[in-house]
């Protein structure tokens, strides 16, 4: 039996956090308990026994921030609420000490970090505003637009991306202070970089792009990136709108997966153990709008399809790099991110 967490944009009560498991004796979805908030809760990162939720506010200028809570077997118990009055958060990771915590605000902008004490979040120690634009014709881009914040495998920087900027911000934490350094990283223009990841070695990373529907492979070492890569996301002759989403990579780190929003699909690449490089390797359709996805144990793949209200179980093969939808779905209104 396998426990993960799905955060909701549903109005009114149904909003908030909820407890699945997954029976892979039967290949079942289960909803186990509903935890309310109230605010949207957005991203969810799972450490240990603790949740981290970042909170897109629902109470007009009264909400938004980030929260922690203490797993408690099918429940979860808040210790700590930082509220950001009506501004929202969009990411959020740990500090490899797990003393502080760092957070992107899409909505104005900007990069923060908190302190954490006994898992507990204190108030902002620093923030960064960004700055810049981009050439999206549909107008994501007239101001930034945090979308992930992580932190570089050698743990030297902070890498904050910009959806809004075409960028990926590097910062340095020096006496609980964000700066910038000259290591940030433009990307093509019109691209709109949404998350990214780096390979379990730490030489590559991977960055999908949720205007220009694409991931770029980059070489990493020591603070630079090195292009070496750009590959779609979606079929060379779809015409209709599209927008990449979510990007996971296999514990083997073989294989990486990423999740379309318009085109409705995952797509599996194989990853060049040698060069880092990826090759597409064929799309299977999902329900409407994934917006995420999380893989379990590398034979499972659970999907937030948030336009259709509900979690879909896909079965994946590895060795044989199969992706096969198991029919059996989990209502949840509007999923927006599943973390384990």
């Amino acid at each position: 039996m396998y426990r993960f967490y799905v955060s909701s944009y549903a109005k009114g009560k149904e909003k908030g956090l909820y407890v699945c498991t997954l029976d892979e004796t039967k290949n079942e979805l289960h909803l186990n308990k509903h935890i309310p908030t109230e605010d949207f809760p957005s991203y969810v990162i799972k450490k240990d026994d603790f949740l981290y939720v970042s909170l897109k506010d629902a109470r007009v200028g009264e909400g938004g921030g980030v929260a922690s809570y203490h797993i408690e077997e099918d429940d979860l118990k808040q210790l700590s609420f930082y509220n950001s009055h009506g501004r929202s958060y969009t990411h959020l990771c740990l500090s490899p000490d797990q003393k502080y915590l760092f957070t992107a605000n899409y909505h104005v902008g900007a990069t923060a970090a908190f302190p954490l004490k006994d898992h507990k979040i204190g108030d902002k120690l620093s923030v960064v505003h960004h700055h810049g634009s981009g050439i999206d014709l549909l107008k994501r881009q007239t101001s930034p637009h945090a979308h992930y914040v992580g932190i570089t495998p050698d743990h030297k920087y902070l890498y904050s991306v910009d959806l809004g900027a075409d960028k990926i911000i590097m910062y340095e934490f020096i006496n609980e202070k964000l700066q910038e350094t000259s290591l940030s990283q433009s990307v093509i223009p019109g691209s709109g970089p949404r998350h990214m990841i780096f390979s379990h070695d730490g030489k590559y990373c991977y960055l999908v792009n949720e205007i220009a529907n694409s991931i770029m492979v980059y070489q990493y070492e020591d603070g630079h990136f090195t292009l070496i890569q750009v590959i779609h996301c979606v079929p060379r002759h779809f015409h209709g709108f599209s927008s990449a989403a979510a990007i996971h990579m296999t514990s083997s780190g073989k294989h990486i997966i990423v999740s379309n929003r318009g085109h409705d699909s995952i797509v599996l690449y194989r990853v060049n153990q040698e060069t880092g490089k990826i090759t597409l390797l064929y799309m299977v359709h999902t329900g409407k709008g994934p917006r995420d996805f999380n893989i379990i144990d590398d034979r499972y793949i659970v999907v937030a399809s948030q336009e259709d209200d509900r979690l879909e179980l896909y079965t994946f093969d590895e060795e044989k790099e199969e992706i096969k939808p198991t029919g059996n779905t989990l209502d949840i209104i509007q999923p927006v991110c599943v973390a384990l």
